[in-house]
């Protein structure tokens, strides 16, 4: 009985030792009053752990790649961190798009987006949506597909832009097609002008970051009102 108390203690040990944890603390981009931002890095090789105490998600990561499982971990760490430096409490979390907490002031506004090596999340306390990607900046849209997220005018456009436009007009595109949750299906039909992207009546403020080479495009919509009903 001793042998299996200690046999039963060292599974239990090996079971702590294997559970995902976090490359390092959460980095928070300083966004604007009420929008939280929060930063990690993913491994550039998956690790052998548990993935079963992962905070705010339904998915079943047994059917992911070990590359998509620590992806998924790190975006839901970093939407748990801003939660928590927003102060707020989670009591729920939507299953579908656009994602959406509820919280103890109202449903929020959430997005998460991972890339190669990085995973952001924000939150929006005072907007009606909000959208993120991130990509690295040496990434390259190729003029290939452009027909497949751009209106014919903007692919004239961008068939002489800079690679670097090109994957800005990608990036913009794909955060508004999160906050609104309908995928990119609808990106030929968002309308960039300046620093604002329209969408049917929803116009979105963009925002950009960068970070360790990396390019952040956030979206806000104010346009509607408040999602706290």
């Amino acid at each position: 009985m001793i042998r299996d108390s200690r046999l039963q203690m060292f599974e239990v040990s090996l079971m702590a030792v294997n559970a995902w944890t976090p490359l390092h603390e959460p980095i928070f981009l300083d966004i604007e009053v009420g929008i939280f931002c929060s930063l990690l890095e993913i491994p550039i090789i998956p690790r052998e752990v548990s993935f079963e105490d992962i905070p705010f998600t339904y998915s079943n990561f047994k059917s992911m790649t070990p590359w998509r499982r620590e992806q998924h971990a790190a975006g839901r760490f970093c939407l748990h961190s801003i939660i928590h430096k927003a102060n707020i409490n989670c009591v729920d979390i939507s299953e579908v798009y656009p994602l959406t907490i509820q919280t103890q002031i109202g449903i929020k506004p959430i997005s998460i987006s991972h890339c190669d090596s990085i995973a952001v999340a924000v939150l929006g306390l005072n907007c009606d949506s909000i959208g993120v990607d991130i990509e690295s900046n040496d990434r390259v849209i190729s003029t290939v597909i452009l027909d497949q997220f751009c209106s014919t005018e903007e692919i004239r456009e961008l068939m002489t832009a800079s690679p670097s436009e090109r994957l800005e007009k990608w990036m913009i595109k794909e955060a508004v097609s999160k906050a609104i949750g309908d995928g990119m299906s609808i990106a030929k039909e968002i309308e960039i002008i300046g620093e604002n992207a329209y969408y049917d009546t929803s116009i979105f403020r963009v925002i950009r970051h960068e970070y360790k080479g990396h390019n952040i495009v956030i979206v806000i919509d104010y346009s509607d009102s408040s999602m706290d009903n």
